[in-house]
């Protein structure tokens, strides 16, 4: 069982957030945004070209993600992870960590029609504690990830 440090230690020093873009589907990327106390890392910033999925669907995405990310050894675990999107997000995120027996808490950023944060999804002490932290994670992922797709249609 890998973890990153004691998931009911409130403490945390390394948010990794996760977001996905595409257009109807179309040049589907995949972005990992890092927050280490408090402060962005855009050196560990990493892209996924989405090679598993042709159509649009956001959570197999994210699983492709995820799974490639976690295969990874030689970076370092996080102690939250963040993802855009809704409670189906969190679900597959959780299930993907729980598969591969990671210890790693998920909560997800809700957005609204205008794509504002509306809610944090996950455990209360992480969504109060460290509300800051994660809609930084969450806004440098979104951006992060419109930047890659935008690059990726004018190919």
């Amino acid at each position: 069982v890998s973890s990153a440090s004691d998931p009911h230690s409130s403490a945390l020093s390394r948010i990794e957030s996760y977001d996905i873009a595409h257009l109807s589907g179309g040049n589907m990327v995949g972005v990992m945004t890092v927050v280490e106390n408090g402060e962005v890392k855009r050196a560990d910033y990493r892209k996924f070209r989405i090679r598993s999925v042709s159509r649009s669907d956001d959570t197999k995405a994210l699983s492709e993600v995820l799974t490639r990310r976690l295969a990874h050894e030689e970076w370092p675990l996080p102690d939250l992870m963040v993802i855009d999107g809704g409670k189906a997000q969190k679900n597959i995120a959780e299930a993907i960590l729980r598969e591969r027996k990671f210890l790693i808490p998920v909560a997800s950023v809700v957005k609204d029609e205008r794509h504002r944060p509306r809610e944090i999804l996950g455990e209360k002490e992480f969504r109060t504690e460290h509300e800051k932290e994660i809609l930084l994670a969450n806004s440098e992922a979104h951006r992060f990830a419109i930047k890659y797709h935008r690059g990726m249609r004018r190919l």
